[in-house]
């Protein structure tokens, strides 16, 4: 009786260790050369996750977008990530895109107040309604680029 236990217990963590290795050593996905899986413009994009965040994240969590709006700021203060904050729904959320080092230059020359296209992998909501820990809210891009 204990053999068999010993052996599903066996298979049983090496599953999760396989698992893990794959998950941890996943291709990551280039934006650059990958097609965007929607179109859409800021306002509409923070609209859908304000509106349903479980529906939104069936239909955008971990594919490329290209978002396009009007540039609220830029922080320049971690180059290790640089971001552009893109109007969202007024005051109360915003698109937040977060760039590799590598477009630094690009996210330098950015000026609020200016049109842009964004694409990049959309990660999910930030804030929480339930926790009111946060007065905005903001859809989350990560390793973006500046579409010319």
């Amino acid at each position: 009786m204990k053999k068999p236990l010993l052996l599903l217990v066996s298979l049983l963590v090496l599953g999760a260790v396989f698992y893990a290795y794959k998950s941890y050593n996943k291709e990551h996905t280039n934006v650059a050369t990958t097609d965007a899986a929607e179109t859409i413009t800021a306002a509409d994009l923070f609209n859908e996750f304000d509106t349903d965040e479980t529906a939104a994240m069936t239909k955008y969590a971990d594919k490329v977008i290209q978002v396009s709006g009007t540039i609220l700021s830029q922080d320049l203060s971690n180059d290790k990530e640089p971001q552009i904050v893109i109007e969202g729904n007024g005051d109360d959320g915003f698109i937040r895109c977060g760039f590799k080092p590598s477009e630094l230059s690009k996210v330098e020359k950015a000026t609020p107040s200016t049109s842009i296209k964004i694409k990049g992998i959309c990660t999910g909501l930030n804030g929480s309604d339930e926790l009111d820990l946060l007065a905005d809210k903001d859809v989350v891009l990560s390793n973006c680029i500046i579409i010319e």
